[in-house]
């Protein structure tokens, strides 16, 4: 199977368990996504997305060459930037105010939704480089043509 493909697939396992991961705190914690009430509703699937970017880049590199757990701990350190990255720079245009470049990334660091998001994407990125090498070393590789034999 094709590395885009395998990446393609696993980024999109990734954002379906983010999507269950913060329906379950929010149900069993009760703990908002987003803790900022005057926040886009746009602001939690756009860093869901940004996340799913790293996710898919890495897995697609990562499919090729290089320890999956090393791979998916960059992708989980990528994810947690690009979530607090895309979250401030998002709730700072929706509020208009500079500040919250620096604010909002601090409320967020530990919430449960964007820990909760690195935890995905580190197993999703492990599970799917491995999911690919597994498959690579199951299928038989093609050897040279054999020469033909005279049958008698």
């Amino acid at each position: 199977m094709s590395r885009w493909l395998i990446a393609t697939m696993t980024s999109v396992l990734f954002i379906a368990l983010v999507i269950a991961v913060t329906g379950f705190e929010a149900l069993l914690a009760d703990v908002e996504a987003i803790a900022q009430p005057d926040a886009s509703p746009y602001l939690g699937p756009a860093m869901v997305v940004g996340a799913g970017v790293v996710v898919f880049l890495a897995t697609a590199s990562g499919v090729r060459e290089g320890n999956p757990g090393v791979t998916a701990l960059v992708a989980a350190a990528g994810t947690y930037l690009v979530m607090l990255g895309v979250g401030s720079v998002g709730y700072a245009l929706t509020r208009g105010d500079g500040t919250e470049l620096l604010v909002f990334p601090a409320g967020a660091a530990l919430s449960p939704f964007v820990v909760g998001s690195v935890v995905v994407a580190l197993l999703c990125v492990v599970g799917g480089i491995s999911a690919a090498r597994h498959q690579a070393r199951a299928q038989p590789t093609p050897t040279a043509a054999a020469p033909e034999r005279e049958h008698p």
